[in-house]
């Protein structure tokens, strides 16, 4: 079986500039998020065109999210930008998801006074035929409800494009999409084929922290899925919708093991996409990462466009902690950009507001007295050499660490041994609290928090999928 490379990209969230009218909605704190919607479509036309350069895939494969909120001009703009990869030799397939319609057919641009304004948007029936051009027209199957596919890409590789997003009341698939999904990777099975998959939410959560503040985010069932994935033969499913470059994965009752590989947004922080070489006869997958270091003609303050992302989006998380302790309505509206929804926002102020009132006003040296030098492992002499760092950039760090993964600091710096340090402190002080958080599926603080200051295992960047299916 001859290798199969692809490029998987996602989340591209596609916002026409003629949504804004005369205003600028990124003059506003608020605006200033993950995503940078403002120069995204400077981003995804400079990632189109480097596609197109010599030694470039040619399949291209995104998994939702193609738009802001599923603006008309937005969709418009964004499947010609889909067309002129085509009309350069790419073979592109695309799935869509919820940032991609609008129930009341209504978005939002902005006004001279940067006041938001309705601006007509698709409703999901308009995406059937819009993107039919981009994997359905070429489907061996279509399961209609979903507008989800299977297409063979060789003769000798299937993918299922799966829209999960129709079907339940949150994302998943119904039993009886499921069995068509079973079907399609049964035929393909006989025939002699490699399966895999793509889909827009996680089934696996990309992090512990993640299935306590979005777990409604994930796949219903989303573990159960992916045993059932890899008991029929698929190890591999592509997916977005966190933000968060991640690799994970779990093993069924019969050993059999499942990888989500979730890529980051396009369009947000880090501006990554991924690169995967399939070959079935070696049994491995290589798993790649690209970075967007610049783009020609995108203002970005003389910053490198990761760093700039960066700096727009931890400014943002450096309001979230403020406002989650001085103003947390505001904290509310803000945090909606980290997938916490307004009423898990409002079910979790016990814990949020007093642990932001913590964080705002510790250095290493509080931290350490409060952890206990036995409990950090840190001697006095260790501790003088930091100890009025504040805390506050450290935990900035940490929530970049979530969403660009691979979490490296060393275990042996002092900063380092006093965080495990607080961390067990907390797992202490949270006991009466550790029936909530295991029905999140948390069993302590330190489990959630830890691989955002050093994660072991499985990489999320770059590295090779061994499987045996």
């Amino acid at each position: 079986m001859k290798p199969l490379d692809v490029a998987i990209l996602t989340d591209t969230h596609y916002y026409s500039k003629k949504n804004w009218v005369d205003g600028d909605p990124y003059a506003f704190p608020a605006a200033r998020e993950q995503l940078y919607r403002r120069g995204s479509e400077e981003i995804i036309r400079y990632v189109f065109d480097s596609l197109c350069e010599e030694g470039q895939p040619e399949i291209i494969l995104i998994s939702g999210d193609l738009t802001n909120n599923g603006e008309n001009t937005s969709h418009e703009e964004m499947r010609e930008l889909l067309r002129s990869l085509k009309a350069r030799g790419k073979r592109v397939y695309v799935t869509t998801a919820t940032h991609d319609y609008r129930g009341e057919g209504v978005s939002y641009g902005f006004d001279k006074n940067n006041r938001k304004v309705d601006v007509p948007a698709f409703q999901r029936e308009d995406l059937r035929a819009f993107y039919q051009e981009f994997g359905r027209s070429e489907a061996v199957s279509v399961h209609e409800a979903t507008m989800s596919y299977a297409v063979d890409l060789t003769p000798e590789y299937r993918l299922l494009a799966l829209n999960d997003d129709k079907g339940y009341d949150h994302a998943g698939f119904t039993d009886e999409c499921f069995d068509w999904i079973a079907a399609q990777i049964a035929d393909a099975k006989e025939k002699g084929m490699y399966v895999f998959a793509m889909t827009h939410h996680p089934v696996l959560s990309p992090s512990p922290l993640y299935r306590l503040i979005a777990s409604g985010d994930l796949l219903e069932n989303g573990e159960a899925r992916a045993k059932q994935f890899a008991d029929l033969g698929v190890c591999c499913m592509l997916t977005g919708h966190s933000h968060i470059h991640n690799t994970s994965c779990i093993r069924s009752e019969k050993g059999n093991a499942f990888y989500d590989v979730s890529t980051s947004a396009l369009v947000g922080f880090p501006p990554y996409y991924r690169r995967l070489r399939f070959e079935p006869d070696d049994g491995r997958i290589d798993v790649s990462t690209v970075c967007i270091d610049a783009v020609p003609g995108l203002d970005t303050d003389g910053l490198s466009l990761p760093e700039f992302t960066k700096k727009q989006f931890l400014g943002t998380v450096g309001d979230v902690l403020r406002s989650a302790e001085q103003d947390y309505e505001t904290f509310i509206r803000l945090a909606d950009g980290f997938s916490l929804r307004e009423e898990k926002a409002r079910k979790l102020r016990w814990i949020i507001r007093p642990a932001a009132k913590t964080v705002n006003h510790l250095t290493f040296g509080k931290i350490w007295r409060l952890s206990g030098s036995k409990r950090c492992g840190v001697t006095k002499r260790e501790i003088a050499l930091i100890k009025d760092k504040p805390v506050v950039p450290f935990v900035l760090d940490m929530a970049a660490n979530l969403y660009r993964g691979d979490a490296a600091l060393d275990k042996r710096c002092v900063e380092y041994r006093v965080a495990c340090g607080f961390f067990r402190l907390c797992d202490t002080l949270s006991k009466p609290f550790s029936a909530k958080l295991r029905g999140a599926g948390i069993d302590s603080v330190s489990e959630m928090l830890l691989p955002l200051v050093h994660k072991d295992g499985l990489p999320d960047a770059n590295y090779v999928i061994r499987f045996e299916n």
